[in-house]
């Protein structure tokens, strides 16, 4: 069977994005390039980006009019303008340079901020971004087509069920979205074929707590990779006793593309063939050196960071590191029966952008299990029909383990603190969501 799993993948993958295996035997490459090297790579990436975004991009072009690219270095990327959300929400459609007789891959961020961005990669964007992966996977010997377990979202909308349920099965891997001890226990004989797992990090933490608490492990397992959440120290435990493995981080964002990729010896190592990563005031600034159809030039992603140029990983890598990602919190939203992970929000308006051209941006609260607080602004005015479809996705995401309490507001206000799509005051009672 694995025989087959691996033409299907291959043969998908061609089809998807045929330079996806060029870029990925390019990584594989400069693996354990010098600095030196990989410096002079980016350098000359940067200067192409910079040169195609000033031309194409009607955003780049007034930003950039006083910048002289030639004599750009990596010393003095503080002449270039920081790029904000704000920006690219503002000014979407003159920073978009898509060409529309190529090949583009439409993409709509999560919105951590609860703010979702639409926007389209072109193909060596998209490749670099599934080779970064692919990559990642080959320090753990890991095989794409091999058997896994895929903690992530889940489509309200029927027909891209149909469709995430047909690729899951011809990538060989079984999509997870809510997570109780009834849903561990039906998976318990496909988890001990499973080769890899990956995910919401707060899920796969929740399921070694499950397996954990009945003495099961599977050793067979050669990688867990939780994503788009923090790691948390006191999940490894769990973790380890379970899967005989460390969870391991893969940092990135959908505007950044991967940007780093966690070592057996325990460094997140930047990708820096594709991403120039800079810290100016412990917040990070990240340049996509692939992304000519939307240029992200020292992108303001919104996480703190601690980047290390000095130490020596023991895997023989030379790429920075970055030592340590605040910001992201694994929250889970707890229905009456059942934990939900807190990205599943984005499905509700992922397709209000992509399908009915409605942008809604939301702040989600919990301070009671079963019961969430929902706070939306929209740019239409028809409340009544919003509100309606946001109780139809819920039914279908959540059914009746969770009650919605909608409103409408005007603006949404964080001040003095980090914005976030979804906050959790179920673990700080003197916390409430209206505070």
């Amino acid at each position: 069977m694995d025989f087959f799993y691996k033409c299907v993948y291959k043969i998908g993958e061609r089809i998807r994005n045929y330079k996806i295996s060029e870029h990925t035997k390019m990584l594989l490459e400069t693996d354990f390039e010098t600095i030196e090297n990989l410096e002079v790579l980016q350098l000359k990436r940067l200067k192409k980006l910079l040169i195609h975004a000033k031309a194409h991009s009607p955003y780049y072009q007034d930003s950039l009019k006083n910048i002289d690219i030639e004599s750009m270095s990596l010393e003095n990327l503080e002449v270039l303008p920081v790029l904000t959300k704000q920006n690219v929400q503002e000014f979407n459609t003159q920073i978009q340079n898509r060409v529309d007789e190529q090949k583009h891959f439409k993409s709509v961020t999560s919105g951590s901020t609860g703010n979702p961005l639409l926007f389209y990669r072109n193909l060596d964007w998209d490749a670099a971004h599934r080779a970064t992966i692919m990559r990642g996977y080959s320090w753990y010997n890991v095989k794409p087509w091999e058997k896994s377990l895929y903690f992530w979202g889940f489509n309200p909308n029927w027909k891209k069920r149909i469709l995430m349920r047909t690729t899951d099965f011809l990538m060989n891997r079984y999509r997870i979205f809510s997570y109780n001890d009834k849903d561990f226990k039906q998976i318990r004989n496909y988890i001990s074929k499973v080769k890899y797992i990956e995910g919401y990090s707060s899920a796969i933490f929740t399921m070694s707590q499950y397996f954990s608490k009945t003495n099961q492990s599977f050793d067979q397992i050669k990688m867990v990779k939780g994503t788009s959440e923090k790691i948390f120290d006191y999940y490894q435990g769990s973790v380890q006793r379970v899967f005989n493995q460390k969870m391991i981080s893969e940092y990135g964002s959908s505007e950044g593309s991967v940007i780093a990729y966690e070592c057996p010896s325990g460094h997140m190592h930047i990708a820096m063939e594709n991403v120039i990563v800079e810290e100016v005031d412990k917040k990070i600034l990240v340049t996509n050196l692939h992304s000519f159809s939307f240029p992200i030039i020292r992108y303001e992603l919104g996480d703190y960071i601690e980047l290390d140029k000095k130490t020596l990983c023991a895997c023989g890598r030379k790429h920075y590191i970055i030592k340590e990602v605040t910001g992201r919190i694994g929250k889970k939203i707890e229905g009456k029966n059942s934990s939900y992970p807190s990205s599943s929000l984005f499905y509700m308006f992922k397709n209000l952008v992509s399908e009915c051209n409605v942008k809604c941006s939301y702040f989600a609260c919990q301070d009671t299990v079963g019961i969430l607080n929902l706070k939306v602004m929209c740019e239409e005015k028809d409340e009544e029909n919003i509100r309606g479809y946001i109780e139809k996705e819920k039914e279908v995401l959540y059914a009746d383990d969770l009650e919605l309490n909608i409103k409408f507001i005007s603006e949404l206000s964080h001040k003095n603190r980090k914005v976030q799509s979804f906050e959790s005051n179920l673990d700080n009672r003197s916390r409430t969501c209206s505070s």
